[in-house]
């Protein structure tokens, strides 16, 4: 069973919770994801079986998208509503025209700084497992790029912001974008203390939310012998690369991993930036990914990752 599913992660499950209980509702062994969601988020979890499970590397990059619900007001310790207050500010009347305005600077690409409740590494341990201890630590800024933001149902938010005001916003955005700190930076930049309400991610690895299904349904299709119903072919996952359709021969060698040279107009969807190729069989599905580099023959092409 290889393929992709798209799941309707809820509220109060790890990811790793996610993956266990689709291992158990598959019986497949090797399953994986392609970028974590929070324990208190909801939404969009892009999960990998069987040999598809080793096509996330090519996956993960690709942009995200998020509802996120900004609470102006007051600051957490978490950055977002799990954590205990640590300062408030009251006595503002911010003008929407104001926020709005201040939404367009974080456009492109911006700085953040981790959170310590991140999983990113700091000598051998991940941030959040000093922040359980009370450890902080100095971070280094990162770039992320942000690549649309706007705010939702307009027409339902105040006309001035104050103290305890709630919205939400939707935020296009590259790999590694933290959405908790982005809603603290947009507070902080408006002179504000304030902290990420509700968080709902709507697209991932080429996914979207409308795309997925709830664990629960998952079982119901499990239970019929209808899971096919729920899995996307490994294809799906790397349909943004340039491909190349191959012959029976060509089929054929790819499958023990040998490299060939091809012409590149072969090439569909060809970029000039191409660092990988999709290679489909004449049957249509996805026989290997390979790193293409240029030859004298046009393109010399070499499985990387063979399924």
């Amino acid at each position: 069973m290889d393929g992709l599913i798209a799941i309707d992660k809820p509220a109060g499950m790890t990811s790793h919770d996610v993956v266990a209980r689709v291992r158990r509702i598959t019986g497949q062994r090797s399953v994986g994801h392609t970028g974590t969601l929070d324990p208190d988020a909801t939404g969009l979890l892009a999960v990998c079986l069987g040999s598809a499970a080793r096509l996330t590397r090519f996956m993960e990059d690709l942009p995200k998208e998020y509802e996120a619900e900004i609470v102006f007001g007051v600051s957490t310790h978490t950055g977002d509503g799990s954590g205990r207050i640590t300062e408030r500010t009251e006595g503002f009347a911010i003008p929407l025209s104001e926020f709005l305005a201040t939404l367009g600077e974080f456009l492109g690409d911006i700085k953040q700084i981790p959170p310590m409740v991140s999983a990113v590494h700091h000598e051998g341990e991940r941030l959040y497992e000093l922040a359980r201890r009370g450890i902080t630590v100095e971070r280094q800024p990162r770039t992320v790029t942000i690549f649309e933001i706007e705010p939702l149902r307009l027409g339902s938010w105040p006309p001035r912001l104050e103290y305890g005001a709630r919205g939400n916003v939707r935020v296009r955005c590259s790999r590694g974008t933290y959405i908790r700190t982005l809603c603290e930076d947009i507070c902080h930049k408006l002179g504000i203390a304030g902290h990420m309400g509700a968080l709902v991610r709507t697209m991932t690895s080429g996914l979207t939310l409308d795309q997925a299904v709830k664990l629960e349904e998952l079982e119901r299709l499990a239970s019929l012998g209808s899971l096919s119903e729920a899995i996307r072919p490994p294809l799906w996952g790397v349909r943004h690369l340039p491909s190349l359709n191959l012959t029976e021969r060509e089929a054929e060698a790819v499958c023990h991993g040998t490299a060939f040279e091809c012409d590149a107009s072969r090439i569909t969807n060809a970029r000039e930036d191409m660092a990988h190729v999709a290679l489909v069989r004449p049957d249509g599905r996805l026989a290997a990914v390979a790193a293409a580099r240029p030859s004298a023959q046009g393109l010399f092409i070499q499985p990387r990752v063979v399924l």
